[in-house]
C-alpha cells in the first residue's frame, strides 16, 4: 500500500477481480476507490469509480437499496413482505427511537403553527402513526383545539 492506501480488500470471481480501496487525497479529504479488472484474450480491462467522502453516506443508501432490490428479483422467496427494522429505518431514520423531551417540545411547536401529520411525519424523519400516536400521547388535540 502507498502512503494514501488507508485500506485495501479485493474480491475475485471468476476473470474479474473487484478492488475496494479507502485513500487519502492530497488536500487530506478520504474518498472510496472502487476497480474492476477483468482480464480479456489481449490483457485486461480496468474500470474505476471514486466515490468521495461527503457522497458516501449517499451512496451506501442507494447501493443497500439495490442490493436489496437484486436480492428480491433473483429470489422469489424473498418477495414475501418483510418489516425488519432496518427496512423501516430506510424510509423513516427515526422509528421506534425514543421520544426525547426536546422532541416532544418542537413537535407541540410545529403542531400549534398547523403543520400537517404529513409534514411532520418528514420533520421527525417518523412514520405518520407514529406522529399521530406521540401527538394524541401528548394531548395536544385537547390542548390546541
Amino acid at each position: 500500500m502507498d502512503n494514501n492506501e488507508l485500506f485495501t480488500d479485493k474480491v475475485t470471481k471468476g476473470n474479474r477481480t473487484y478492488f475496494f480501496d479507502v485513500k487519502r487525497s492530497e488536500n487530506g479529504s478520504l474518498y472510496l476507490s472502487v476497480s474492476e479488472s477483468k482480464r480479456t484474450d489481449d490483457g485486461f480491462e480496468k474500470y474505476n469509480i471514486l466515490i468521495f467522502e461527503e457522497d458516501i453516506k449517499d451512496f451506501k443508501k442507494a447501493f443497500n437499496r439495490a442490493i436489496k432490490k437484486l436480492e428480491k428479483l433473483t429470489d422469489p422467496e424473498s418477495e414475501r413482505k418483510s418489516y425488519t427494522l432496518d427496512d423501516i429505518r430506510e424510509q423513516h431514520p427515526q422509528a421506534y427511537r425514543p421520544w426525547s423531551t426536546e422532541d416532544d417540545e418542537k413537535l407541540e411547536a410545529l403542531f400549534c403553527e398547523g403543520k400537517t401529520v404529513k409534514e411532520l411525519a418528514n420533520i421527525f424523519e417518523r412514520k405518520e402513526g407514529a406522529i399521530t400516536s406521540r401527538i394524541k400521547k401528548l394531548e395536544l388535540r385537547e390542548k390546541y383545539s
